[in-house]
């Protein structure tokens, strides 16, 4: 299991602006939401909301599903020695119960634990049981029975039951290389109430942990009493997580057919389908379906994180956050030359298949490989590091496979196949391979040393993407351009995609919703749900190139569509029956009441709105978002002063986020307080200087107030950002009457 990071600023916001009633035109602010981005409405279309019980079931019955495995076991007599591998492995390892040989040493004899502000103590009680003695509900230091084993190397972690079936993530874990104990959050001080805590939803299996440790898990989430029923086919990861249900394949072996008859039960999978298959779990992802069957498209079941204007990864691709492997592998040269897990790692141990260099040099020797589309370049470790046979960084994973370790004790290589380029990391801030061992030195010192080795090599496509990914996120004008002119270029989808979501940020501009449509009929789902999440916000002007998306072939890009056109989609259509299913899966946690508050505000239905916010703020207090969004939606209502305190306690956790602050300004403008607006769009301007409609509604205020120097400057501020808005023109021309 991941742990659950803090969530002081989730990438997910609101649906709708504070009015602003200076001007006859309102100002919509348009913000991301946890997955996709909402369409702006001038005015709530008032339609009823489906019950999401009342929809046709999405998945099939899992008594029925369940029905056609057979269970790991049956797999042993024929295929005895991927068995035994599997046997050995962290996958078989991934849960399980408490076993006395492996688990009690970490209990016996007893030891305490200081974490933060807290000790606890990790005991064997009178039966011999497992327990931690720890702060836990109620703020209340108590024994809790360890019920479940949850990882095995390099860390292990325990479950232990919580209220309504739920099992919950103790963040203390034990190191078996070690023989200690340690808290997963490291030096944080982390207390019941937090939605990150141990007790918390950040910390629960049944949502966070359940589906990617066991076999073919079904959540049962219910919401009317805030409660669990998960299953599962098998614990731990078993060999039909892989393969998929295969109890018709053990009843037809069971016949004893003839020798060399071909079995009717077993198709073969893909490459691709084994990715997906892999990557289900070794990627960042939003669930669509809660239900991945082996060999369906990934793209049916999940929507993938990749990098956008967020700090999930760097603008290189490499992973920032906890972001598994897969995004950064679809990034990589690699996967362009048709590279797969299996090409490198025994799919039934996971471990590799060969160490050091000599995995690498299987391909880069210039001995072609079967499988492998694209011919790999013949290297010489020796003479392409410049370093030494015996040094670390003569290794090739040294310097294209760099090591983050999450979770205080497991260190994963970044599977982008990088080039360390101290370069980006000057401009930009994009961290290299070179100085993560050479930490006692610059990034000047690294780049002399790269430029004198490799000279204008280092001026490559991936630099030059990197720069402008960068920029893109930083809003620099230029880089609209340049990601205009990068969608028309052949690239690997998951950078199309990229540059898909960073465009975005300028829908609203011809050339880059032009360039945004073409996107729509992208041969990848990939590519064309991001073109839609990025004409989300404008919708409306995009309704006839959309609405064809609710039928597309890949569920994400249809749930897509359904969500950019969330005011009107029909909820008994196939797309609106598959969102509603979508935002039913994480209904369990604050994200997700935030997301069907946003559902209902866009549909006109306010109190039911309200009632999610508030359930996402009840769930989750330190998360700015969820202020935000029920500011926005009591300003709606006419409650300012609700409106005021929910954005100041966003701002009280997020005082760096100047959208939070323009938001406060409005609020404090409809509650009749023209100083603290002025006051609030002050701060605004002064933490983004390149928000023009900041700029605008501060010049109008300093001419209400009087003040007519200061709104002549923040006017010319305004249109030095935005000369083409007939607003600030007209604004200018009266302050200079």
């Amino acid at each position: 299991m991941g742990q659950a990071k803090k969530r002081q600023g989730t990438d997910a916001e609101s649906p709708k602006a504070i009015r602003w009633i200076w001007w006859l035109m309102p100002v919509t602010a348009v913000a991301v939401t946890a997955i996709f981005m909402i369409s702006r409405q001038s005015k709530p279309i008032a339609v009823p909301l489906a019950s999401i019980e009342a929809l046709a079931p999405i998945l099939l019955p899992e008594d029925q599903v369940h029905a056609g495995y057979a269970g790991s076991e049956s797999c042993k007599a024929c295929h005895a020695a991927e068995f035994e591998k599997w046997k050995t492995s962290n996958h078989h390892f991934a849960e399980r119960q408490v076993v006395e040989g492996m688990d009690h040493a970490a209990f016996a004899p007893g030891r305490t634990i200081s974490h933060g502000t807290q000790t606890s103590e990790a005991k064997l009680d009178e039966k011999g049981l497992a327990q931690l003695v720890t702060t836990g509900l109620g703020n209340v230091k108590q024994p809790y029975t360890i019920r479940r084993v949850i990882g095995h190397d390099p860390l292990r972690q325990f479950l232990v039951d919580g209220p309504g079936s739920r099992m919950q993530t103790l963040e203390l874990a034990f190191d078996p290389h070690k023989s200690e104990w340690f808290n997963v959050y490291g030096k944080e001080d982390r207390q019941p109430g937090e939605w990150g805590h141990w007790t918390g939803r950040g910390m629960n299996w049944n949502a966070q942990c359940a589906s990617c440790h066991n076999t073919r898990v079904r959540k049962n989430y219910d919401s009317s009493s805030d409660s669990y029923r998960t299953t599962m086919v098998e614990q731990s990861i078993g060999c039909e997580s892989c393969h998929g249900p295969m109890k018709e394949h053990v009843d037809w072996q069971g016949k004893k057919p003839a020798v060399g008859t071909k079995d009717p039960t077993v198709k073969k999978q893909t490459k691709e389908q084994m990715l997906a298959t892999c990557g289900a779990c070794h990627a960042r992802r939003g669930e669509l379906s809660g239900d991945l069957v082996p060999g369906d498209s990934f793209y049916d079941h999940f929507t993938l994180s990749i990098p956008d204007g967020s700090d999930l990864f760097y603008p290189d691709g490499q992973i920032h956050e906890e972001d598994y492997e897969l995004t950064a592998f679809m990034g990589s040269k690699m996967h362009a030359a048709g590279v797969s897990c299996e090409d490198c790692h025994d799919p039934h141990t996971g471990k590799r298949l060969a160490e050091g260099n000599a995995l690498c040099m299987r391909c880069h020797s210039g001995t072609p490989q079967p499988g492998i589309s694209k011919p790999a370049p013949a290297i010489n470790p020796i003479t392409h590091s410049h370093h030494g046979d015996a040094s670390p960084g003569n290794l090739c994973i040294s310097c294209h496979m760099p090591v983050t370790t999450y979770m205080q004790r497991h260190p994963r290589h970044d599977h982008g196949f990088t080039i360390p380029d101290p370069k980006l990391t000057k401009d930009h801030g994009i961290p290299n391979a070179c100085n993560r061992c050479h930490s006692d030195k610059d990034a000047a010192w690294a780049q002399q040393s790269v430029e004198a080795w490799y000279g204008a090599k280092m001026e490559r496509p991936t630099r030059a993407r990197a720069t402008l990914f960068a920029k893109a996120r930083t809003g620099r004008p230029e880089a609209r351009e340049g990601l205009i002119a990068f969608l028309r270029q052949p690239d690997e989808p998951l950078w199309q995609a990229s540059a898909s979501l960073l465009l975005g940020s300028w829908a609203d501009d011809e050339a880059a919703s032009g360039a945004l449509v073409s996107q729509l009929k992208h041969p990848h789902p990939m590519v064309r749900e991001a073109a839609v999440r990025s004409l989300g916000p404008v919708s409306e002007r995009f309704e006839k190139v959309l609405k064809p998306l609710l039928d597309d072939p890949s569920r994400n890009v249809r749930v897509a569509a359904a969500w950019a056109m969330v005011a009107t989609v029909d909820p008994d259509s196939k797309a609106g029956k598959e969102l509603l299913h979508m935002l039913s899966l994480s209904a369990d946690q604050p994200t997700g009441q935030m997301q069907l508050g946003q559902y209902e505000f866009s549909r006109g239905n306010t109190a039911e709105a309200i009632a999610h916010f508030r359930r996402a703020v009840e769930w989750d207090s330190g998360s700015p978002p969820f202020h935000h969004d029920l500011a926005i939606a009591l300003s709606s209502t006419g409650d300012s002063s609700g409106a005021i305190r929910e954005l100041q306690a966003a701002i009280k956790l997020a005082p760096e986020n100047a959208e939070y602050h323009y938001k406060l300004a409005l609020a404090w403008n409809e509650a009749g307080s023209l100083p603290n607006a002025i006051a609030a769009l002050e701060t605004t301007v002064k933490l983004d200087p390149g928000m023009p409609r900041a700029w605008f509604n501060l010049a109008a205020a300093y001419s209400r107030n009087g003040n007519r120097a200061n709104a002549m400057q923040a006017a010319q501020q305004a249109a030095a950002l935005n000369p083409t808005d007939p607003e600030v023109m007209q604004l200018l021309q009266s302050l200079r009457r």
